[in-house]
C-alpha cells in the first residue's frame, strides 16, 4: 500500500487538506478531520484526531511560516502510528493499537496557514501586498517570514506574561510582534480555545531551528523534577539538547501558557541544526523523522506526570 504522505516537498496548505482527508478515508475508525477555526485569510486550522482513548495528547507544528517542515513531519508520524496499529506493530514493546485505544493524539499540523502560503508562494496571493512588503523590509522574498499574515508571531501570543515579552518591535514585522493585546490574532486564539476544550495531558510544540528542547517555564521545584526526567528522555531518544530558559524567560509562547496555566508538561522542540532565518532544507528531512520518529510514543508513556 502506497504511502499518502510525502514529506520531503514543498507541504503546502492545500496538500494538508488533501493529506488529512486521505489520511481519514483510510483510517477511518482512528482519524477524524476537526476543523478548529479560521486564519485571517479564511483557511482552515485543522485538528486530527488519531485515537480513540480519554488520555489527550497534544502536537502541534508551523506557529512560525517559515517553519512549515514541522507539518508534514507530525503528518509523517500519524499515518506511521495509524499504519502500525492496523497492522498490529509494537514500538518497544507497546502494541501501537492498544495505546491509540488508551490515548488520543491531537494533531495540529499547521498553526499558520497564511504564513506558510506566504513563504512558500510570495505576497501575489494576498491583496494587502504592499502592506507586507513594508514589513518584510521591502523585499519581494519572504522565505524568512515567521508571523502570520498581519504580521504578528503567534507563538507570542498566548497569555502569560505577555506584557513582558522582550524583543518586541512594537509593529507589524516578518518576526518577533507580539500583537495588540494576547490571543488578538484567530489563529492562536483557535488553539487556545481548542486547548481550553479539552483535558490535555501533555503536549509538544514543533518549531524548527537548533536541535533544543525547551522544557521549563516558572515551574515549581517538583513539577519541574519530573517535567525535567521527561525533557530527559526526549533528550536523550533525539539527541537534541535541553535548553534552561533562566529565571527570567520572556513568555507569550504555547508551551509557557500551557505549563502556567494547566501545571502538565509541554515541551518546544526545535527539529533541525541551526539554519538562520530560511525555511529547512528537505535534505534534512530523514535525520529529523528518525530522531522524532517515537516522540508522540514518549509523550504517551509519560502523560500522568502532573503536579
Amino acid at each position: 500500500m502506497d504511502k499518502i504522505i510525502c514529506p520531503k516537498k514543498q507541504y503546502t496548505y492545500e496538500q494538508l487538506c488533501q493529506d488529512s482527508l486521505a489520511l481519514m478515508d483510510r483510517y477511518p475508525t482512528l482519524i477524524r478531520v476537526k476543523t478548529i477555526g479560521y486564519s485571517v485569510d479564511q483557511r482552515k486550522i485543522l485538528a486530527i484526531q488519531l485515537g480513540t482513548g480519554i488520555d489527550n495528547i497534544l502536537l502541534s507544528g508551523a506557529h512560525h511560516a517559515r517553519e512549515w517542515l514541522t507539518t508534514p513531519l507530525l503528518m509523517d508520524m500519524m499515518e506511521t502510528y495509524a499504519h502500525a496499529a492496523e497492522t498490529r506493530q509494537s514500538f518497544r514493546g507497546f502494541e501501537v493499537k492498544t495505546m491509540l485505544e488508551q490515548c488520543c493524539f491531537w494533531f495540529i499540523p499547521m498553526v499558520n496557514p497564511d504564513g506558510v502560503t506566504l513563504v512558500q508562494l510570495g505576497a501575489s496571493q494576498f491583496e494587502h501586498q504592499e502592506d507586507l512588503l513594508r514589513w518584510n523590509n521591502y523585499s519581494e522574498d519572504f522565505t524568512a517570514w515567521k508571523a502570520n499574515i498581519r504580521g504578528v508571531d503567534l507563538n507570542r501570543q498566548y497569555p502569560v506574561d505577555w506584557e513582558a515579552i522582550k524583543s518586541d518591535p512594537g509593529e507589524p514585522s516578518l518576526a518577533n510582534f507580539k500583537g495588540v493585546t494576547p490571543l488578538s490574532e484567530p489563529e492562536s486564539k483557535a488553539i487556545y480555545q481548542f486547548i481550553q476544550s479539552k483535558k490535555i495531558k501533555i503536549a509538544a510544540a514543533y518549531h524548527s531551528s537548533g536541535e533544543e528542547i525547551f522544557w521549563k517555564y516558572k515551574s515549581s521545584a517538583a513539577f519541574a523534577i519530573k517535567s525535567e526526567q521527561i525533557a530527559m528522555q526526549l533528550a536523550e531518544l533525539t539527541g537534541y539538547k535541553l535548553i534552561y530558559p533562566g529565571d527570567d524567560p520572556s513568555g507569550g509562547g504555547l508551551t509557557d501558557w500551557f505549563i502556567s496555566h494547566y501545571r502538565q508538561p509541554s515541551f518546544t522542540i526545535e527539529i533541525a541544526p541551526y539554519i538562520g532565518p530560511n525555511p529547512v532544507p528537505l535534505h534534512h528531512y530523514d535525520q529529523i523523522y528518525q530522531a522524532n520518529k517515537y516522540v508522540p510514543f514518549l509523550l504517551a508513556v509519560n502523560r500522568d506526570a502532573q503536579d
